[in-house]
């Protein structure tokens, strides 16, 4: 191990995307050349990190406790001063300032992955105002930032325009899927058959959100467009949405769908760890985003030839370009209600369309050009560290 690179990995929400790039990016990273340690919060969700890189036999450190920030700056330093490591990799922009608040002593190489954008309403006012300084100020101290699309790097240069004065301290690195870990568990006899476990009648057609329950996922126009749907007296066939996950605002979003009558359209699954088998059953994935960084749902869903329905929003139509994905516009439910009636009624030429593209997706979303630059990165940072 005295010969490997040391990577301390922190992250402040081990869930949702931060989990899943991790598992398919450092999949192909070298276990004979790294040394991974993560830092995270204890979480459900977040334990599965640690059996997802198994091959690096990682040291999975977790904190808890009511004043969990500056635990982990506490834990963030305490670590780099009795430990070597070669580098810090954080997991989005609030580990990452956490990083360089528990790295002043220590001056450890440090690349910031960001998995998020920034929105108007978070720099509003006085408060808004010294929050972009103090950002600017605590992201700049990091060797790298490093974007998982194009549209993240420039919502970054947008809000915080100070860091786009030091063009070299900013990468685009885009997400990608492991391929063939993706298409392993879609066969997985492990899990029942979606429409056996709720007994959904034959020809019924069902559609998928995978998203966690946040505002930033949209279900809440779901809602709304299913509402608009049900009042239609010429609906082909039963429909239902599989809803996979979890989050903050499920109990919300369950109050609200039965507050609507719409119970009976809606099955919550909750959290799903592998969701291959889910894609192949579905007859289209729903995206309905306010904003994203670099999401992987659609990349997943495009890999096993599921039709996907997407909204336009920041990020996500980075993805969905060139695709045959149906766009939609982001927060109208109106136009995600037409564009499941069209799925509905003709399904058969966006089946066809989302199985020709298998092919390209393999090609373009593939996680081993992810982890090929990702290492690359490591290696110039750790040998190039910043001065002063």
């Amino acid at each position: 191990m005295n010969d490997k690179i040391k990577v301390l990995i922190v992250i402040r929400h081990p869930v949702g995307g931060i989990r899943t790039y991790l598992k398919y990016t450092y999949r192909y990273l070298d276990p004979a050349r790294y040394h991974l340690t993560i830092l995270t919060v204890k979480d459900r969700e977040g334990v599965l990190i640690n059996k997802d890189l198994e091959q690096f036999n990682v040291d999975y450190i977790t904190v808890e406790g009511k004043f969990i920030l500056p635990l982990i700056v506490v834990k963030v330093t305490k670590l780099l001063q009795s430990n070597h490591f070669d580098l810090i990799h954080s997991q989005g922009y609030t580990a990452g300032v956490l990083s360089v608040l528990g790295n002043l002593l220590s001056r450890t190489p440090h690349i910031i992955t960001s998995h998020d954008v920034f929105r108007p309403d978070q720099f509003s006012g006085f408060w808004g105002c010294l929050k972009r300084r103090l950002l600017s100020f605590f992201l700049g101290q990091a060797d790298v930032i490093q974007s998982v699309s194009e549209d993240a790097q420039q919502n970054l240069v947008e809000f915080l325009p100070s860091l786009g004065k030091k063009k070299e301290n900013l990468i685009v690195i885009l997400n990608g899927i492991a391929v063939s870990q993706l298409e392993g568990n879609e066969n997985d006899t492990s899990v029942l058959s979606v429409r056996e476990q709720f007994d959904l009648e034959d020809g019924s057609f069902l559609f998928g959100f995978l998203g966690r329950f946040m505002p930033q996922k949209g279900f809440e126009y779901l809602i709304e467009a299913v509402d608009k749907i049900s009042r239609e007296t010429d609906i082909p066939q039963n429909f239902y949405i599989l809803a996979a996950n979890e989050g903050a605002f499920i109990r919300e979003y369950k109050g609200l769908v039965e507050a609507k009558d719409l119970s009976r359209y809606f099955k919550f699954i909750g959290f799903v760890p592998k969701v291959g088998k889910i894609l192949k059953e579905l007859d289209a994935l729903v995206i309905p985003s306010l904003w994203e960084a670099c999401p992987l749902q659609p990349m997943e869903a495009f890999l096993l030839g599921c039709p996907v329905i997407a909204s336009n929003c920041i990020g996500l139509r980075e993805v969905i370009r060139d695709s045959p994905a149906r766009v939609v516009q982001s927060r109208d439910s109106a136009s995600l209600a037409a564009a499941m009636r069209e799925f509905m009624d003709n399904p058969e030429p966006f089946k066809h369309r989302a199985t020709d593209f298998i092919a390209e997706a393999r090609l373009r979303f593939d996680s081993r050009k992810t982890a090929k630059q990702l290492g690359a990165l490591f290696e110039k940072v750790i040998t190039s560290p910043k001065t002063g």
